[in-house]
Protein backbone atom coordinates (compact mmCIF):
# COMPACT_ATOMS: atom_id res chain seq x y z
CA UNK A 1 0.00 0.00 0.00
CA UNK A 2 2.97 2.17 0.71
CA UNK A 3 4.64 1.32 -2.34
CA UNK A 4 1.45 2.40 -4.14
CA UNK A 5 0.77 5.46 -2.13
CA UNK A 6 4.92 6.74 -2.97
CA UNK A 7 4.42 6.07 -6.55
CA UNK A 8 0.84 8.02 -6.74
CA UNK A 9 2.95 10.94 -4.68
CA UNK A 10 5.96 10.71 -7.33
CA UNK A 11 3.54 10.92 -10.44
CA UNK A 12 2.03 13.69 -9.41
CA UNK A 13 5.19 15.81 -8.49
CA UNK A 14 6.58 14.49 -11.85
CA UNK A 15 3.39 15.89 -13.48
CA UNK A 16 3.96 19.56 -11.81
CA UNK A 17 5.99 21.31 -14.43
CA UNK A 18 3.69 20.02 -17.66
CA UNK A 19 0.44 20.93 -15.54
CA UNK A 20 1.74 24.12 -15.04
CA UNK A 21 2.53 24.73 -18.78
CA UNK A 22 -0.58 23.26 -19.96
CA UNK A 23 -2.16 26.10 -17.83
CA UNK A 24 0.20 28.81 -19.62
CA UNK A 25 3.03 28.93 -16.85
CA UNK A 26 5.99 29.90 -18.62
CA UNK A 27 9.36 27.81 -17.30
CA UNK A 28 12.07 29.76 -16.60
CA UNK A 29 15.06 28.18 -18.79
CA UNK A 30 18.34 29.61 -19.16
CA UNK A 31 19.66 30.91 -22.59
CA UNK A 32 23.18 29.16 -23.31
CA UNK A 33 26.03 31.88 -23.03
CA UNK A 34 29.37 31.68 -25.10
CA UNK A 35 32.62 32.51 -23.65
CA UNK A 36 34.53 34.69 -26.31
CA UNK A 37 38.05 36.78 -25.79
CA UNK A 38 38.31 40.46 -26.74
CA UNK A 39 42.14 42.51 -26.95
CA UNK A 40 42.94 45.84 -26.90
CA UNK A 41 45.12 45.92 -30.28
CA UNK A 42 42.30 43.47 -32.22
CA UNK A 43 38.52 44.28 -32.92
CA UNK A 44 36.33 41.26 -32.62
CA UNK A 45 32.63 41.42 -35.09
CA UNK A 46 29.68 39.16 -34.18
CA UNK A 47 27.27 38.21 -37.58
CA UNK A 48 24.13 37.12 -37.26
CA UNK A 49 21.74 36.24 -39.84
CA UNK A 50 19.41 39.40 -39.72
CA UNK A 51 19.65 43.07 -38.53
CA UNK A 52 20.08 43.32 -34.82
CA UNK A 53 17.83 45.77 -33.18
CA UNK A 54 19.60 45.71 -29.49
CA UNK A 55 22.73 45.56 -27.99
CA UNK A 56 23.25 45.06 -24.25
CA UNK A 57 26.09 45.53 -22.25
CA UNK A 58 27.31 44.93 -18.97
CA UNK A 59 30.02 46.67 -18.04
CA UNK A 60 30.61 49.33 -20.70
CA UNK A 61 34.06 51.00 -18.90
CA UNK A 62 35.38 47.45 -19.83
CA UNK A 63 33.74 46.86 -23.86
CA UNK A 64 32.27 48.73 -26.22
CA UNK A 65 29.57 47.37 -28.69
CA UNK A 66 28.01 49.24 -31.41
CA UNK A 67 25.74 47.80 -34.28
CA UNK A 68 27.80 48.27 -37.98
CA UNK A 69 25.18 50.52 -39.48
CA UNK A 70 26.60 49.69 -42.77
CA UNK A 71 25.70 46.14 -42.13
CA UNK A 72 23.44 46.18 -39.06
CA UNK A 73 22.83 42.30 -39.07
CA UNK A 74 26.80 42.67 -37.60
CA UNK A 75 28.33 44.16 -34.34
CA UNK A 76 31.40 45.41 -33.71
CA UNK A 77 32.92 44.55 -29.84
CA UNK A 78 36.48 46.97 -28.81
CA UNK A 79 37.92 46.28 -25.52
CA UNK A 80 37.87 49.57 -23.99
CA UNK A 81 40.61 48.99 -20.96
CA UNK A 82 43.68 47.15 -21.35
CA UNK A 83 44.59 44.15 -19.62
CA UNK A 84 41.23 43.80 -17.76
CA UNK A 85 40.62 41.35 -15.68
CA UNK A 86 37.06 41.41 -14.68
CA UNK A 87 34.47 39.32 -16.81
CA UNK A 88 31.30 41.11 -18.46
CA UNK A 89 28.57 39.84 -20.76
CA UNK A 90 26.96 41.10 -23.66
CA UNK A 91 23.25 40.34 -25.13
CA UNK A 92 22.38 40.98 -28.43
CA UNK A 93 18.85 40.89 -29.99
CA UNK A 94 17.53 40.14 -33.35
CA UNK A 95 14.79 41.44 -35.36
CA UNK A 96 13.03 38.46 -35.81
CA UNK A 97 13.20 37.75 -31.76
CA UNK A 98 16.67 35.87 -31.70
CA UNK A 99 18.40 36.79 -28.78
CA UNK A 100 22.07 35.82 -28.14
CA UNK A 101 24.29 36.07 -24.89
CA UNK A 102 28.19 35.88 -24.57
CA UNK A 103 30.54 35.89 -21.40
CA UNK A 104 33.41 38.33 -22.07
CA UNK A 105 36.88 38.18 -21.07
CA UNK A 106 40.23 39.84 -21.75
CA UNK A 107 42.41 37.72 -23.49
CA UNK A 108 45.24 36.42 -21.55
CA UNK A 109 48.75 38.07 -22.04
CA UNK A 110 50.72 35.12 -25.14
CA UNK A 111 47.15 33.64 -25.58
CA UNK A 112 45.55 32.69 -28.67
CA UNK A 113 41.98 33.40 -29.76
CA UNK A 114 40.79 30.54 -31.39
CA UNK A 115 37.76 32.83 -32.45
CA UNK A 116 38.78 36.20 -33.63
CA UNK A 117 35.14 36.85 -34.71
CA UNK A 118 31.95 35.12 -34.33
CA UNK A 119 29.23 34.25 -37.15
CA UNK A 120 26.42 33.13 -36.07
CA UNK A 121 24.44 33.46 -39.67
CA UNK A 122 24.91 29.29 -40.46
CA UNK A 123 26.34 29.97 -44.09
CA UNK A 124 24.33 32.76 -45.28
CA UNK A 125 27.45 35.03 -46.30
CA UNK A 126 30.89 33.84 -46.72
CA UNK A 127 33.81 34.31 -44.48
CA UNK A 128 37.68 34.58 -45.39
CA UNK A 129 40.93 34.60 -42.81
CA UNK A 130 43.98 35.94 -44.24
CA UNK A 131 46.98 37.31 -43.03
CA UNK A 132 49.25 40.14 -44.51
CA UNK A 133 52.81 41.78 -43.19
CA UNK A 134 52.51 45.70 -43.46
CA UNK A 135 55.62 48.59 -42.78
CA UNK A 136 55.44 52.06 -41.60
CA UNK A 137 57.68 52.61 -44.71
CA UNK A 138 55.33 51.34 -46.92
CA UNK A 139 51.20 51.81 -48.12
CA UNK A 140 49.70 48.51 -47.95
CA UNK A 141 46.81 48.41 -50.43
CA UNK A 142 43.97 45.10 -50.57
CA UNK A 143 41.75 44.67 -54.15
CA UNK A 144 38.85 42.58 -52.82
CA UNK A 145 36.14 40.52 -55.28
CA UNK A 146 33.76 43.86 -54.49
CA UNK A 147 33.43 47.39 -53.45
CA UNK A 148 34.12 47.83 -49.93
CA UNK A 149 30.78 48.68 -47.94
CA UNK A 150 32.73 48.89 -44.18
CA UNK A 151 36.34 48.28 -43.06
CA UNK A 152 37.82 49.07 -39.68
CA UNK A 153 41.60 48.68 -38.24
CA UNK A 154 42.17 46.33 -34.55
CA UNK A 155 44.08 49.66 -33.54
CA UNK A 156 42.42 52.77 -34.54
CA UNK A 157 46.08 54.78 -33.59
CA UNK A 158 48.33 52.42 -35.59
CA UNK A 159 46.44 51.69 -39.05
CA UNK A 160 44.37 53.90 -40.81
CA UNK A 161 42.41 53.03 -43.36
CA UNK A 162 40.76 54.42 -46.94
CA UNK A 163 38.80 52.45 -49.25
CA UNK A 164 37.79 53.61 -52.67
CA UNK A 165 35.83 50.86 -54.76
CA UNK A 166 37.16 47.51 -53.98
CA UNK A 167 39.99 49.21 -53.08
CA UNK A 168 41.59 49.29 -49.12
CA UNK A 169 44.59 51.72 -48.11
CA UNK A 170 46.72 50.77 -45.45
CA UNK A 171 48.91 53.13 -43.30
CA UNK A 172 50.98 52.04 -40.79
CA UNK A 173 52.43 54.30 -37.91
CA UNK A 174 55.84 55.01 -36.82
CA UNK A 175 55.63 53.23 -33.56
CA UNK A 176 52.07 50.61 -34.46
CA UNK A 177 51.90 47.83 -32.25
CA UNK A 178 53.39 44.41 -33.93
CA UNK A 179 49.98 42.43 -34.36
CA UNK A 180 46.56 43.67 -35.04
CA UNK A 181 43.44 42.86 -37.43
CA UNK A 182 41.30 44.58 -40.45
CA UNK A 183 37.84 43.42 -40.49
CA UNK A 184 36.52 44.37 -44.35
CA UNK A 185 32.83 43.77 -45.48
CA UNK A 186 31.83 44.15 -49.29
CA UNK A 187 28.79 45.15 -50.66
CA UNK A 188 27.61 41.46 -51.14
CA UNK A 189 27.84 41.03 -47.06
CA UNK A 190 31.33 38.31 -47.39
CA UNK A 191 33.64 39.16 -44.88
CA UNK A 192 37.29 39.47 -44.65
CA UNK A 193 39.58 39.15 -41.35
CA UNK A 194 42.77 40.12 -42.11
CA UNK A 195 45.28 39.38 -39.06
CA UNK A 196 48.48 41.90 -40.26
CA UNK A 197 51.89 41.79 -38.22
CA UNK A 198 54.14 44.26 -38.83
CA UNK A 199 57.86 44.02 -40.36
CA UNK A 200 60.45 44.88 -42.91
CA UNK A 201 57.75 42.73 -45.85
CA UNK A 202 58.82 43.39 -49.23
CA UNK A 203 54.98 42.77 -50.15
CA UNK A 204 52.81 45.73 -50.73
CA UNK A 205 50.13 45.18 -52.58
CA UNK A 206 47.66 42.39 -52.17
CA UNK A 207 44.85 41.10 -54.25
CA UNK A 208 42.02 38.88 -52.98
CA UNK A 209 41.45 36.77 -56.60
CA UNK A 210 38.21 35.70 -57.97
CA UNK A 211 39.59 35.25 -61.35
CA UNK A 212 37.85 38.75 -62.72
CA UNK A 213 39.16 40.51 -65.48
CA UNK A 214 40.71 43.88 -63.68
CA UNK A 215 42.14 43.84 -60.37
CA UNK A 216 40.85 47.35 -59.13
CA UNK A 217 36.84 47.80 -60.23
CA UNK A 218 36.34 50.38 -63.05
CA UNK A 219 34.74 53.38 -62.34
CA UNK A 220 32.08 55.21 -64.68
CA UNK A 221 34.64 57.29 -66.26
CA UNK A 222 37.44 54.86 -67.14
CA UNK A 223 39.04 53.89 -69.88
CA UNK A 224 37.08 50.76 -69.41
CA UNK A 225 33.51 52.60 -69.35
CA UNK A 226 34.45 54.40 -72.68
CA UNK A 227 35.62 51.45 -74.41
CA UNK A 228 31.97 49.96 -73.59
CA UNK A 229 30.43 53.59 -75.12
CA UNK A 230 32.69 52.88 -77.67
CA UNK A 231 31.49 49.88 -78.86
CA UNK A 232 27.59 50.71 -78.23
CA UNK A 233 28.01 52.67 -80.67
CA UNK A 234 29.27 50.39 -83.26
CA UNK A 235 25.78 48.65 -82.76
CA UNK A 236 23.27 47.97 -85.16
CA UNK A 237 19.34 48.82 -84.02
CA UNK A 238 17.56 45.66 -82.67
CA UNK A 239 14.57 47.16 -80.81
CA UNK A 240 11.64 48.31 -82.95
CA UNK A 241 8.83 48.36 -80.78
CA UNK A 242 9.01 50.59 -78.06
CA UNK A 243 9.11 54.74 -78.68
CA UNK A 244 6.62 57.56 -78.46
CA UNK A 245 5.94 60.75 -80.69
CA UNK A 246 4.77 63.61 -79.29
CA UNK A 247 4.78 67.48 -80.87
CA UNK A 248 6.79 66.34 -83.92
CA UNK A 249 9.38 64.52 -81.37
CA UNK A 250 10.39 61.05 -81.44
CA UNK A 251 11.93 59.14 -78.33
CA UNK A 252 12.24 55.23 -78.91
CA UNK A 253 14.54 52.62 -77.45
CA UNK A 254 16.92 51.19 -79.70
CA UNK A 255 18.96 48.73 -78.39
CA UNK A 256 19.79 47.59 -74.50
CA UNK A 257 22.52 45.83 -73.14
CA UNK A 258 24.54 44.57 -70.19
CA UNK A 259 28.07 44.70 -69.07
CA UNK A 260 28.95 43.14 -65.77
CA UNK A 261 27.62 45.65 -63.29
CA UNK A 262 26.61 47.89 -66.06
CA UNK A 263 23.45 48.04 -68.06
CA UNK A 264 23.03 50.51 -71.42
CA UNK A 265 19.93 51.38 -72.70
CA UNK A 266 20.51 53.41 -75.98
CA UNK A 267 17.72 55.61 -77.24
CA UNK A 268 16.84 57.39 -80.76
CA UNK A 269 15.44 61.06 -80.76
CA UNK A 270 14.05 62.44 -83.82
CA UNK A 271 13.14 66.09 -84.12
CA UNK A 272 10.48 66.12 -86.85
CA UNK A 273 10.43 70.11 -86.46
CA UNK A 274 12.29 72.93 -87.58
CA UNK A 275 12.44 73.87 -83.86
CA UNK A 276 16.33 72.85 -82.17
CA UNK A 277 15.08 71.02 -78.86
CA UNK A 278 17.59 71.55 -76.08
CA UNK A 279 17.75 69.00 -73.89
CA UNK A 280 17.32 70.60 -69.82
CA UNK A 281 17.49 67.41 -68.30
CA UNK A 282 16.88 63.90 -68.10
CA UNK A 283 14.76 62.28 -65.00
CA UNK A 284 14.61 58.45 -64.89
CA UNK A 285 12.04 56.71 -62.13
CA UNK A 286 10.79 53.10 -61.55
CA UNK A 287 6.87 53.47 -60.80
CA UNK A 288 3.86 51.64 -60.64
CA UNK A 289 2.21 50.26 -63.99
CA UNK A 290 -1.17 50.24 -62.90
CA UNK A 291 -2.58 53.38 -60.85
CA UNK A 292 -6.06 52.62 -59.64
CA UNK A 293 -8.12 55.81 -59.07
CA UNK A 294 -7.14 57.67 -56.01
CA UNK A 295 -4.32 55.72 -55.81
CA UNK A 296 -0.44 57.41 -54.61
CA UNK A 297 2.08 56.44 -57.58
CA UNK A 298 4.89 54.88 -56.32
CA UNK A 299 8.13 55.87 -57.81
CA UNK A 300 11.75 55.31 -56.97
CA UNK A 301 14.49 57.61 -58.56
CA UNK A 302 16.72 55.76 -60.56
CA UNK A 303 20.03 57.53 -61.09
CA UNK A 304 22.16 57.29 -64.32
CA UNK A 305 25.95 56.48 -63.76
CA UNK A 306 26.64 58.00 -67.28
CA UNK A 307 24.29 60.52 -69.16
CA UNK A 308 27.18 62.94 -71.09
CA UNK A 309 25.03 62.26 -74.36
CA UNK A 310 22.29 64.23 -73.21
CA UNK A 311 24.48 67.17 -72.58
CA UNK A 312 23.24 68.21 -75.95
CA UNK A 313 21.13 69.63 -78.76
CA UNK A 314 18.79 68.34 -81.20
CA UNK A 315 18.73 69.92 -84.14
CA UNK A 316 15.74 70.67 -86.22
CA UNK A 317 14.69 67.82 -89.00
CA UNK A 318 17.76 65.96 -87.16
CA UNK A 319 17.99 62.41 -85.26
CA UNK A 320 20.56 61.16 -82.45
CA UNK A 321 21.22 58.63 -80.54
CA UNK A 322 22.06 58.69 -76.59
CA UNK A 323 23.59 56.30 -74.32
CA UNK A 324 22.13 56.20 -70.40
CA UNK A 325 24.46 54.22 -68.27
CA UNK A 326 23.33 52.56 -64.99
CA UNK A 327 24.59 49.83 -62.31
CA UNK A 328 22.41 46.87 -63.09
CA UNK A 329 18.98 46.23 -62.30
CA UNK A 330 15.66 44.85 -62.82
CA UNK A 331 12.03 45.70 -61.63
CA UNK A 332 9.39 43.64 -60.60
CA UNK A 333 6.68 42.93 -63.17
CA UNK A 334 4.50 45.16 -61.55
CA UNK A 335 6.59 48.49 -62.13
CA UNK A 336 8.15 50.21 -65.26
CA UNK A 337 11.00 51.77 -66.06
CA UNK A 338 10.41 55.33 -67.10
CA UNK A 339 12.77 57.90 -68.77
CA UNK A 340 11.16 62.15 -69.03
CA UNK A 341 13.15 64.04 -70.92
CA UNK A 342 12.32 67.90 -70.69
CA UNK A 343 13.08 70.70 -73.15
CA UNK A 344 14.63 73.81 -72.07
CA UNK A 345 12.11 76.82 -72.08
CA UNK A 346 10.40 74.72 -74.47
CA UNK A 347 6.70 72.86 -73.65
CA UNK A 348 7.78 69.32 -75.46
CA UNK A 349 8.16 67.26 -72.06
CA UNK A 350 8.59 63.41 -72.95
CA UNK A 351 8.76 59.83 -71.41
CA UNK A 352 8.97 56.55 -72.39
CA UNK A 353 8.12 53.60 -70.47
CA UNK A 354 9.91 50.25 -70.64
CA UNK A 355 8.40 47.02 -69.22
CA UNK A 356 10.30 44.47 -67.06
CA UNK A 357 10.42 42.06 -70.11
CA UNK A 358 12.58 44.50 -72.21
CA UNK A 359 15.19 44.99 -69.23
CA UNK A 360 15.38 40.76 -68.64
CA UNK A 361 16.21 40.40 -72.55
CA UNK A 362 18.92 42.51 -72.09
CA UNK A 363 21.71 41.15 -74.44
CA UNK A 364 25.29 41.44 -73.43
CA UNK A 365 27.64 44.01 -75.05
CA UNK A 366 30.40 41.21 -75.72
CA UNK A 367 29.20 37.55 -77.99
CA UNK A 368 30.55 35.37 -74.95
CA UNK A 369 33.47 33.30 -76.31
CA UNK A 370 32.60 29.51 -77.08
Amino acid sequence: MKKYIYLLFYCFVCSLPLFAQENGTPRKQAISQKDIFISFDCVKHLVFPVQVSDIAIGEQELVMASRVEEAPHIVRLSAQAEGFTEETNLTVVCIDGSVYTYHIRYLPEGGTDSYPNIYEDNGKWQHHDYQAEVSDLHLAEFFFPEDIAYGTPGNEVSFTLAAYNNQLKVSTAKDAVAYSNLFVVDKAMNTYHITIKRGNTSVFTYNFDDQRKYTAHVDVNSEEMERCIQELRTKKRNIYSLGVIENKFELSMANLYVHEDFMFFIFDLKNKSYIDYDIEFVKCFQRDQKKSKNAIQQETTIEPIYQKDFDTKIKGKSRNRLILGFDKFTIPDDKVFEIEIYERNGGRHIKLAVLNEYILSAEPLYKPQP
